[in-house]
């Protein structure tokens, strides 16, 4: 299984040293999730990491400093498709600009990741459990509903959202999904790289779909 952190929406105390921490514990994939950001603020958050670990983070926003910033990829979201014709401008031009930047989406719907999940590089997909950090974020689907289609259309790189915690991940591979996302399983403990530790000994456990 395959894993994916998502920091927290809002500053936190020692954020960059805990995720130089999980850099240097094996973590491949950070999401940052800062929608309050300004492009000036995302910049000089993006600068507090490590040059070498740049290339391991995907912005939900201001998508332009992955490119001047060499960083891994950019994630739309829900909203961002839903904008249309310019959202797939910016993707296509992103890829002719970076042919091996990272393209992940979110979605919520089943149909809908269904229909178009194929072109992302991999989809984020829930709530799949009942969420840590968001009250009443509860699943609108179960686990046979999503297993019946990732297990139909392989091509889909589903990482299982919302509520993901070590004990759920045994789950999250049977029921096909190809990694999971965690956000509030870290950033609601005290010890947020001693939990990313578990969670990538167990992901290892597990042979990606």
């Amino acid at each position: 299984m395959k894993l994916a952190v998502v920091t927290h929406s809002s500053s936190i105390d020692d954020e960059h040293e805990i995720i130089e921490r999980m850099f240097r514990h094996g973590l491949k994939n950070l999401h940052v999730r800062k929608p309050k950001y300004s492009k000036k603020k995302m910049r000089k958050y993006l600068e507090g990491f490590s040059i070498e670990n740049r290339d391991k983070i995907i912005i939900h926003s201001h998508h332009s400093l992955a490119l001047s910033m060499r960083l891994k990829g950019i994630h739309l979201t829900e909203k961002h498709r839903e904008s249309g014709l310019n959202v797939f401008k910016k993707f296509y031009l992103f890829r002719m600009m970076r042919p091996k930047l990272h393209i992940s989406s979110s979605y919520h719907k089943l149909s809908e990741v269904k229909a178009g999940g194929r072109r992302y590089d991999y989809v984020f997909f829930g709530p799949v459990f009942e969420s840590i950090s968001k009250e009443d974020h509860k699943p609108s689907y179960n686990l046979a509903s999503m297993y019946d289609v990732f297990h139909n259309n392989p091509k889909i790189k589903a990482y299982a959202l919302s509520g993901v915690t070590e004990d759920k991940i045994g789950t999250c591979y049977e029921t096909r999904f190809t990694g999971v996302a965690l956000s509030g399983y870290l950033w609601e403990s005290d010890d947020p790289v001693k939990n990313f530790d578990i969670a990538k000994e167990t992901c290892d456990q597990y042979k990606a779909s």
